[in-house]
């Protein structure tokens, strides 16, 4: 039941003055009035005294009994309705009230005066009160909902977005200190190359009879030999001269050699070590960005058009009340890419329930929008108070199939692959071959899967998320195996399509009669941090279909060019649904193979449709 406003005030001081209205010694809108507010949700307690004391105060005391009889029959017989059915349509009830109305008037007029036209005057009365309360109830939705034009969409209040903001610039800015701390160093610097020649006279000269000859005359051209093939071995470049300059300065001249390799490989060593620090340093800043990036989305602030929507609400209150579902509570939010996102709070009358499938399909018929319940929504609405949430579906509809080849000798596959449905709209389908085969490769490309699966469900977008997986895996460096990442994201109402390559293979797209292929050449995820996905876009349709493969159907054809061969193969299949689709292209594919399966094979495709 609503709480009590303004609104329902107005219609419970209407029902006080409906017995003003008098034609032919009737008074037709005393159970119009009444019967619509107590219909649309009005406090039925306080509609039935307001009802009753205007029949007291502005009608004789004939019409009080007639009408108030009216009334108490009806809220009777559409309790008892309500009580066993656990609704009662407006239409059922209009019709009742009509009735009840009518034959009322005719038993009373019958029992003053026995007149033929009594009978008349009672059933255009009950016909008129049946169509006046039908009309009048939806009438007295709109007006509950409605709310004056002009008035700017509330924003919708999120606990602590002000802290979340703050937030997301506390993580950005350390983000900044991480990254101005790093300086990668490709090679020595002179100073460091004075220290490596200290450390070399230091071990090994210092316990020779001719050390001061070597070093301690200011003149002594042991520093500058000594240099100058540190700096050789730094290049890279051939040591024969610096050597035998060394050779002439130095009696211990293959010690002297081996002692600066040594020294040379150690600096060498902690100079990687050194730009791993600063790799770890730009991973941590990396994830601090992605952070803040998805701290100040969670702030923003969604706009709340119920008030704009008054018309919509009360369309959806009405479709609810006809399917004795009591509504506690409707918000209706616009968001990204103006989708529209209902908000109810409801249970059913008495001991019934209702399917959350069928509420939608109510809704989406009701406010000609398609609607659907949000993913992990309960299947049923029943008796106990519950919250459900039913988003704006998109123009096109998508659905995938799979089909999998095991590497011969293998038990597991090292392949992995994922199809994602999120709330915005998109469709995100992705595969990862894993490096060799097996169980371990099967481990690693499934952890990039799932790290991809849980950076876009939680709202960040794909660069990014590739990003984040990326510096994972980087930080990662487990037995140095790597993987390759193929991911398509796509905008199920403009249809375009991102696709995103690793170290990935073709991916193709199939229009009509026509095959696109679209490749690149990367490294896997992984190997360096500062690897960027790269990005390309197609337009989609009715009908298209998406292609991805792994590298285990391209590099086994033995033929001269497996992509056009491959595209042959999708141009000549005749089928709508996704799953025989990849199971066609691989059985084809396996023709060219003989049958034999050299490496791990995964055909994933997805097809569009229009809703």
């Amino acid at each position: 039941m609503r709480k009590l406003d303004v609104k329902q005030l107005v219609i419970c001081v209407v029902a006080v003055l409906s017995p003003r209205f008098c034609v032919a010694e009737v008074y037709p809108l005393v159970p119009v009035i009444f019967m619509s507010g107590f219909l649309s949700g009005v406090n039925r307690s306080l509609l039935f005294l307001c009802s009753i004391g205007g029949l007291l105060a502005l009608s004789p005391v004939r019409v009080l009994v007639k009408y108030g009889l009216v009334l108490i029959l009806s809220t009777l017989l559409i309790s008892a309705v309500e009580w066993y059915f656990h609704r009662c349509k407006t239409v059922v009830a209009a019709v009742m009230t009509g009735a009840v109305t009518a034959g009322v008037m005719i038993v009373w007029q019958m029992l003053r005066i026995p007149d033929a036209s009594a009978v008349v005057i009672g059933v255009l009365e009950g016909i008129f009160v049946s169509g006046a309360v039908f009309l009048c109830t939806r009438l007295s939705f709109l007006f509950l909902d409605w709310e004056p034009q002009g008035k700017t969409a509330l924003p919708v209040y999120v606990q602590g977005s002000e802290r979340l903001s703050g937030y997301a610039d506390s993580f950005s800015r350390l983000s900044k200190t991480f990254t101005q701390m790093n300086r990668y160093k490709n090679d020595f610097t002179a100073e460091e190359l004075s220290r490596m020649q200290n450390e070399v006279a230091g071990t090994l000269c210092v316990s020779c009879d001719r050390c001061s000859v070597c070093w301690e005359s200011e003149d002594a051209p042991m520093y500058r030999i000594l240099y100058r093939f540190l700096q050789s071995v730094q290049q890279g470049e051939d040591t024969d001269e610096s050597a035998g300059a060394l050779k002439e300065q130095c009696i211990c001249t293959e010690e002297m050699q081996r002692q600066v390799m040594r020294v040379f490989e150690k600096a060498h060593l902690n100079l990687s070590w050194y730009n791993r620090l600063q790799e770890n340093r730009d991973a941590i800043a990396r994830q601090l960005d992605a952070m803040a990036y998805i701290m100040e989305d969670c702030a923003k602030n969604e706009q709340d058009v119920t008030a704009a929507e008054g018309k919509l609400a009360a369309q959806i209150r009405f479709c609810l009340k006809e399917w004795g579902i009591v509504c506690d509570s409707l918000r209706i939010l616009k968001k990204s890419g103006d989708k529209l996102e209902i908000l109810l709070q409801a249970h059913t009358r008495g001991k019934r329930c209702v399917s959350v499938k069928e509420i939608a399909a109510q809704f989406s018929r009701t406010a000609d929008r398609s609607f659907v319940p949000a993913r992990d929504s309960r299947a049923l609405l029943g008796e106990k108070e519950t919250r459900l949430v039913f988003l704006e579906t998109t123009r096109l509809a998508a659905s995938y199939g799979v089909a999998k080849a095991v590497r011969e000798g293998e038990q597991v596959s090292g392949d992995n692959f994922s199809f994602r449905m999120l709330d915005d709209g998109r469709c995100v389908m992705g595969i990862s071959d894993g490096m060799g085969s097996g169980c371990q490769a099967c481990k690693e490309s499934e952890m990039v899967i799932d790290l991809i699966e849980k950076f876009m469900e939680a709202g960040f977008q794909p660069e990014l998320a590739l990003q984040m997986m990326n510096s994972a895996m980087v930080t990662h460096g487990e037995n140095n195996l790597f993987s390759t990442v193929d991911l398509t994201c796509i905008d199920l109402d403009s249809g375009l399509a991102e696709i995103y390559k690793i170290g990935a293979a073709a991916t193709f797209v199939r229009r009509g009669d026509r095959v696109v292929c679209m490749e690149d050449h990367s490294m896997p995820v992984g190997v360096f941090m500062n690897q960027r996905p790269v990005r390309q876009e197609v337009q989609l349709g009715d009908g298209d279909f998406v292609i991805m493969v792994t590298d285990g159907v391209l590099e086994h054809l033995y033929v001269e060019d497996a992509k056009e061969t491959v595209s042959d193969i999708i141009r000549g299949i005749h089928t709508g649904n996704p799953s025989q689709f990849a199971r066609q292209v691989l059985e084809q594919i396996l023709l060219f193979t003989g049958g034999r399966v050299r490496d791990d094979m995964t055909v994933l495709t997805a097809g569009l449709w229009e809703r």
